[in-house]
């Protein structure tokens, strides 16, 4: 499929750990704490494993299936990603599209038991073995090219994913295998009885530096659904720290915020939530690390209002009940007279308001629940406009 003349590894051999100890760390109540960027990872692990080509509506899609064995999975297994050649032109320069897949995120308590929650779009008990185990070809190329692009009748679903790959871009699928909303930087994996580290952002910018070193690109966007949404905003603040910009980021459906936080503190165990009663999401963020740890992040409102102008879209379902959509209000909405869902995303909302000609932009899809841009209509649309927003100033390349 690929004949490359050049395989360029690239090896980052950088001083600053992640795994420091956290002691040293003391920054102030209106301080991000950056002391692990730029952030140790590897490629040189990396390896093609397997190779298969789709039929999408009547052309060949090219898939690349990799493992990076520097990297283990929770329980068994190590990281992989699949690239999504561009539809009929495998080999072409293009826009990559790096999709982070949701799946909620739990952790380990103090007797080595898994704590997890359900899924919000349709409340099913969620299996720990499928977030921390490896993904194979056919969890990502089935589990997710195939079940965000297609209906369960065989025909082509208009999503945000679908309308990429009709525009040429290549698509890069990362795994989330330490359950860890894409934004572990190596550092334990608390009460796993495997031991181990969470290695989620490590792994995901490590099949970033890799596919746009063997696969010529142009622009960069990261797409992320649900806990996924997190690891977007991650990643692009990862890159950015290293003087790297991304072009732009999708958060659909979750936010690294300290309302959602409250949100989950307030309904935890409530019928129709989430997350079960004896869930601690304290514990959980223990596990997770930097982006959960209120004394070292300070909430993506925070960063925005603090120079974070990496182009960023939030979008939510009113209905989800991932936000406690069509749940009874918290107190907090409701002394804001606002639904869960609104006001949650209200925090953002209103820095992004205050900011003259923002590049953030916060958009609310009625009617609609969970991961609203798997589906075609109007989160799909927002997206659609703000990448070709982004892209009417001819933005540079973020890797050239």
């Amino acid at each position: 499929m690929h004949r490359y003349t050049l395989l360029f590894l690239v090896v980052l051999t950088i001083s600053i750990s992640c795994s420091k100890d956290d002691s040293s760390i003391e920054p102030t109540q209106d301080t991000i704490d950056h002391s692990w960027a730029p952030l140790v990872r590897t490629t040189a692990d990396i390896s093609l494993d397997e190779e298969d080509t789709l039929t999408f509506q009547s052309s060949s899609v090219e898939l690349d299936f990799y493992r990076n064995t520097a990297y283990d999975c929770g329980f068994t297994g190590n990281y992989t990603f699949l690239v999504v050649e561009p539809i009929s032109n495998p080999g072409a320069e293009a826009p990559l599209w790096v999709f982070l897949h949701g799946g909620g995120y739990g952790y380990f308590d103090a007797d080595q038991q898994y704590n997890i929650g359900v899924r919000p779009t349709d409340r099913a008990p969620r299996n720990p073995n499928q977030h921390n185990t490896e993904k194979t070809i056919e969890d990502l190329r089935d589990g997710q090219l195939l079940l965000r692009t297609m209906n369960n009748i065989g025909t082509i679903k208009n999503s945000s994913i679908t309308r990429r790959i009709m525009e040429g871009y290549r698509v890069l699928i990362v795994s989330m295998c330490d359950h860890d909303l894409h934004s572990g930087m190596g550092t334990p994996y608390l009460n796993n009885p495997n031991g181990g580290e969470v290695n989620g952002l490590q792994a995901n910018m490590a099949a970033i530096d890799y596919t746009v070193a063997n696969y010529p690109t142009t622009h960069v966007f990261a797409h992320g659904t649900s806990a996924g949404s997190i690891g977007a905003f991650t990643l692009a603040y990862a890159y950015n720290l290293e003087g790297t910009r991304l072009n732009g980021i999708i958060m659909d459906s979750h936010l690294a915020s300290f309302r959602t936080e409250t949100l989950i503190e307030s309904l935890v165990g409530e019928t129709g939530f989430v997350f079960p009663s004896d869930f601690d999401i304290r514990e959980g963020s223990k596990k997770v690390g930097w982006i959960t740890d209120t004394a070292r992040f300070l909430g993506i409102e925070h960063a925005i209002e603090n120079g974070y102008d990496i182009p960023s879209l939030d979008i939510y379902g009113n209905l989800d009940p991932g936000c406690g959509g069509g749940l009874a209000r918290i107190d907090e909405a409701n002394e804001a007279g606002l639904d869960n869902c609104d006001w949650v995303h209200n925090g953002i909302r209103e820095v992004v308001g205050a900011q003259a000609n923002s590049v953030h932009q916060v958009r609310r899809a009625t009617g609609f629940g969970h991961v609203p841009t798997h589906e075609d209509g109007a989160a799909s649309d927002f997206v659609d406009e703000f990448i070709n927003e982004i892209l009417a100033s001819n933005p540079p390349h973020p890797f050239n």
